[in-house]
This record gives structure tokens, C-alpha cells and sequence, in this order.
């Protein structure tokens, strides 16, 4: 697997703080980040402040 790691906007902590269901939201804030900036990108996982991604295969 060829990892790419992505720095999660650290505001995502302060804008999920208190939210009852806190890591579903960050997690959601964290695919649509990548989404938006890293279009290129697919989201796997969260690992500390990084979102762990790959290249999106172009099927085409």
C-alpha cells in the first residue's frame, strides 16, 4: 500500500468539541476535507492528527 498522509485541520478539534457523538463527526469532517482539497485522494483511515490516504485509481 502506498500511504499518503494528509494534516487534518486542527480547528476540526475545537469545531467537534462537546458534540455527543464527537469521532463520527470528526470523521465525517475529516472525508469531506479530503473530498474537497485532495480530490486525487481516497480516504482510509484517521491515525493521530493525519488522515491516511491513497491515489484513486484511474479507471478510464
Amino acid at each position: 500500500m502506498n500511504e499518503i498522509k494528509v494534516d487534518i485541520p486542527h480547528c476540526y478539534l475545537w469545531m467537534t468539541d462537546g458534540y455527543h457523538d464527537r469521532d463520527k463527526l470528526f470523521k465525517e469532517y475529516v472525508q469531506g476535507y479530503i473530498q474537497c482539497y485532495y480530490p486525487h485522494l481516497e480516504y482510509k483511515k484517521i491515525s493521530g492528527m493525519k488522515a491516511i490516504c491513497e491515489r484513486r485509481q484511474n479507471n478510464g
